[in-house]
C-alpha cells in the first residue's frame, strides 16, 4: 500500500530519530554528526536537515521519545501503589535499574544539558521538556492522592522537582562512583521523604 506523503515524512522522521539515539549514545553529543546518522540512517545529509534543522533538534527530538517513554512508564507504576511513598520507590527502584544498564544515556543527557545551558534558546528548549517530564510525574502523584485521600504538605509540583533533583544528584554520585551507590539506596530515599511530606488527617 502507497505511503502518502504525510506518512512518508513520518516513516523517515522516526528512522532518523531511531538512528539519532544510537549515534548520539555510542559517540555523546558533540562527536556525533549528522553526517553520521544519515549514514546509519541510510539517507542522505540533505533529509536529515530536511525533518530537522540541526543537530540539536535532532537530540531534542529523541529526547521528547524517551520523556514520553518515562511519562508512560510512571502511569503504570502509579495505577499500582497504594500510597503515594510506594510509588515514590517503586519509581526509584525502576530508575536505579535503568540508571545501572543506561550508562551512556546518562552521560549524553548530561552532556547536551551543560552544552544547552550556555545557549539562551537552547536552554529555553530543554527546559521545556524537562519540565513536561516533571509535570508528568507530578500528574501521577495527583491521582494516587485523588485515589487515596493523601495529602502532602507540599504541591506536587515542588515535589516533582525535588524529585527530579534527587534522582539528577544520585545518577551524578553512581557516574562518578558506582560502588559508592547502593541499589536500593535511592529507593530508600525516595520512600523516606514522601512518607514525611503526607500531611496526617
Amino acid at each position: 500500500m502507497r505511503l502518502t506523503r504525510a506518512e512518508s515524512r513520518a516513516r523517515t522522521r522516526g528512522e532518523l530519530v531511531d538512528a539519532a539515539r544510537t549515534v548520539f549514545l555510542e559517540r555523546g553529543y558533540h562527536a556525533a554528526s549528522v553526517d553520521g546518522v544519515a549514514d546509519a540512517a541510510g539517507y542522505s545529509t540533505g533529509a536529515v536537515y530536511s525533518a530537522f534543522g540541526s543537530k540539536a533538534e535532532l537530540f531534542l527530538a529523541v529526547f521528547d521519545a524517551r520523556v514520553a517513554e518515562r511519562a508512560r512508564q510512571m502511569e503504570r507504576i502509579g495505577s499500582g501503589a497504594a500510597t503515594v511513598a510506594e510509588f515514590g520507590e517503586r519509581l526509584a527502584r525502576q530508575f536505579s535499574t535503568m540508571s545501572k544498564g543506561e550508562r551512556a544515556w546518562s552521560l549524553l543527557v548530561i552532556e547536551f544539558w551543560a552544552h544547552a545551558a550556555r545557549d539562551r534558546e537552547l536552554r529555553r528548549r530543554f527546559a521545556e521538556r524537562h519540565e513536561a517530564l516533571k509535570a508528568a510525574i507530578a500528574g501521577v502523584l495527583d491521582e494516587i492522592l485523588r485515589r487515596t485521600g493523601e495529602r502532602l504538605a507540599l504541591p506536587t509540583e515542588q515535589v516533582a522537582t525535588a524529585s527530579a533533583a534527587l534522582v539528577n544528584g544520585m545518577t551524578l554520585e553512581r557516574l562518578a562512583n558506582p560502588d559508592g551507590v547502593p541499589d536500593e539506596l535511592l529507593a530508600s530515599v525516595a520512600g523516606l521523604v514522601l512518607r514525611g511530606l503526607v500531611v496526617e488527617p
